[in-house]
């Protein structure tokens, strides 16, 4: 979910480490799924900092994630 995040935004972990403070080695661990609680919500309100919202699993949905920046529908692009 967090490299979702990170490719919604249209960055490199490279970048991300630069923008968050969290070091390149931690945001690769933190996508691999080996790193701490703490770097994870570091990185978590990084991303809610830039847009992303994170939305907890419902009854019959999984985890979701969400950008309050993307506007507009797939519908608005499809030709008639």
């Amino acid at each position: 979910m967090l490299a979702v995040a990170r490719l919604i935004l249209g960055q490199t972990q490279a970048e991300v480490a630069e923008d968050s403070g969290i070091s390149p080695r931690t945001i690769y661990m933190i996508e691999k799924g080996s790193a701490g609680i703490a770097s994870v919500e570091k990185l978590v309100r990084h991303y809610c900092k830039r847009g992303i919202i994170f939305l907890a699993p419902s009854a019959t949905d999984g985890w979701g994630i969400r950008a309050n920046f993307v506007t507009g529908s797939y519908d608005d692009e499809r030709s008639e």
